[in-house]
C-alpha cells in the first residue's frame, strides 16, 4: 500500500491536458497554387504564387475544400481548364504551394508575334536614379515563334540624360539636371512592335559625385 503521502501527493498533481498545445505558424498566407503558364514553345509567359495579385481579366481560380480549378483565357490562345487540383492542407493552411503548369496552344489565326515589351523594370514602369555612374541592362520578352528574331533596336530619346548601346545597356549621363529620357525597344524583324519605358536622372549638388546618393 502507498504511505497517505504519496496518495496525497498523486491525488494533487496537474493533470496531463487532453488539448495539444497550440501551433505557431512560421508563415502566414501561404499560397496555396504555384501556377506556371506556358506558350506552345515551352516559353513561360507567367508564373505566380500570390492568388491575390493575378490578374483575373484572363486567369481565374476557384477552391472547392481542397481541391482547386484554374482556368486560362489568355489573348490570342485557346482557353484551357485544369481541374481537381489537389493542396495538402496543415493546421497552418496550405502545406506547400501545389505546382500547376499550363501549356496553351494559339488560336487559329492568331497573329506571329502575340505580345513584345520590355521586362518591367519597376511597377509603375518608372526608373529614378539621383546618383552617377548608374549602369541598367534592359531585355525584351517575345511571344513568338521560335523563326522570329529577337533581335531589338534600342533607342533613348534624350542621350543627354542615358544613352543606351546595342545590347541593351543603358548608362547615365554625368549632369547636375534633371532630366527624364524614353528607352524604345523596336523589335527588328517587325518595326511597328515596340515597347517603351521611361528613365529618370534626379538633380542636386551630390548627383554627379560617384556612388553619392542624392537625396
Amino acid at each position: 500500500m502507498f504511505p497517505l503521502l504519496a496518495l496525497l501527493a498523486l491525488a494533487s498533481a496537474p493533470q496531463a491536458s487532453s488539448k495539444p498545445p497550440p501551433v505557431a505558424c512560421p508563415q502566414i498566407g501561404r499560397p496555396a497554387l504555384d501556377l506556371i503558364v506556358k506558350n506552345e514553345r515551352g516559353q513561360e509567359l507567367f508564373r505566380g504564387s500570390n492568388l491575390d495579385a493575378w490578374d483575373n481579366r484572363w486567369l481565374k481560380i476557384s477552391a472547392n475544400g481542397n481541391l482547386f480549378t484554374v482556368t486560362v483565357n489568355r489573348r490570342w490562345y485557346q482557353p484551357q481548364t485544369v481541374r481537381n487540383i489537389k493542396v495538402k492542407y496543415d493546421q497552418c493552411g496550405p502545406a506547400k504551394a501545389t505546382r500547376v503548369v499550363v501549356r496553351l496552344r494559339p488560336l487559329p489565326g492568331a497573329p506571329v508575334i502575340r505580345e513584345f515589351r520590355i521586362q518591367h523594370v519597376n511597377s509603375d514602369n518608372l526608373m529614378v536614379v539621383g546618383y552617377w555612374p548608374y549602369f541598367q541592362r534592359y531585355t525584351t520578352f517575345l511571344d513568338a515563334p521560335g523563326s522570329v528574331s529577337r533581335e531589338v533596336i534600342w533607342t533613348s530619346s534624350r542621350p543627354d540624360v542615358a544613352t543606351i548601346d546595342a545590347g541593351g545597356m543603358l548608362r547615365s549621363v554625368c549632369t547636375r539636371e534633371v532630366g527624364r529620357t524614353t528607352i524604345t525597344a523596336t523589335l527588328k524583324a517587325s518595326p511597328e512592335h515596340t515597347s517603351s519605358t521611361v528613365f529618370g536622372r534626379g538633380g542636386g549638388g551630390m548627383v554627379c559625385k560617384r556612388g553619392a546618393v542624392d537625396r
